[in-house]
């Protein structure tokens, strides 16, 4: 069934972006490398949580990671409730120190995969509420265990986790989730679709609405807006 059909929306959306989405769905709720099924649902129901919650009032207390309860629950753990928040609505807080910690007690592969679960879905949300578009309801959980498994080549850079590093060519946002090559697979198609349609090496483009000087300058100002540090 799609999730994502061209007239579901109230306005034309390039295929692209809809194949785009699709592959995100299809993956979205099954075994990943470090999570299940349900767990990634979990992760993604948890990001949605904390979009719509919003980041909490400067000041206001924050729990430790190291006080909370790592153990899985019905699903996910207080601890990663606690990352999924921060990664989601608090970017702009995340630090060097905080997120070594985080790593450590969650270990590299399951962070990884549960930033790519966040960065998956959110801009899919936001994409369908600025369309006027209801938010597409999560697909069902497939059941099976996490694959795992380290990628060959993925070593410690100068990222906060583990990424491609031998041989590598591109930009570093291209490698940012390698740790988990299918989600990172799905997020650089998105990005593609949305960004440059495959064209990144081509200083101009013609293949836009807008020129990229226009459309680089819009993603400096809403990175900026975002307190991306990257």
């Amino acid at each position: 069934m799609v999730a994502f059909p061209q007239d579901s929306f109230p306005h034309l959306v390039d295929e692209q972006v809809l194949s785009a989405f699709e592959q995100i769905w299809e993956g979205l709720c099954r075994p990943g490398t470090w999570w299940t099924g349900a767990q990634r649902r979990a992760i993604a129901e948890a990001a949605r949580s904390a979009i719509a919650d919003g980041p909490r009032p400067m000041g206001a207390a924050i729990p430790a990671l190291a006080d909370l309860d790592s153990e899985d629950g019905s699903d996910i753990s207080d601890l990663v409730l606690e990352v999924v928040r921060r990664v989601t609505s608090e970017s702009g807080r995340i630090t060097a120190g905080w997120a070594a910690e985080a790593i450590d007690l969650m270990g590299p592969g399951r962070y990884v995969e549960l930033v790519a679960v966040v960065v998956l879905i959110v801009p899919v949300d936001l994409f369908c509420g600025l369309m006027d578009r209801p938010r597409q309801p999560l697909p069902e959980v497939v059941a099976g265990e996490a694959v795992g498994g380290v990628p060959r080549g993925v070593a410690a850079g100068e990222a906060y986790v583990p990424w491609l590093v031998d041989g590598w060519q591109g930009p570093n946002v291209a490698r940012a989730l390698s740790y988990v090559p299918a989600d990172n697979e799905r997020r650089m198609a998105m990005v593609s679709s949305m960004y440059d349609g495959s064209e990144f090496f081509e200083m101009v483009w013609s293949h836009r609405s807008l020129s990229r000087p226009q459309i680089e300058l819009l993603a400096a100002r809403t990175s900026a807006l975002n307190e991306c540090f990257y």
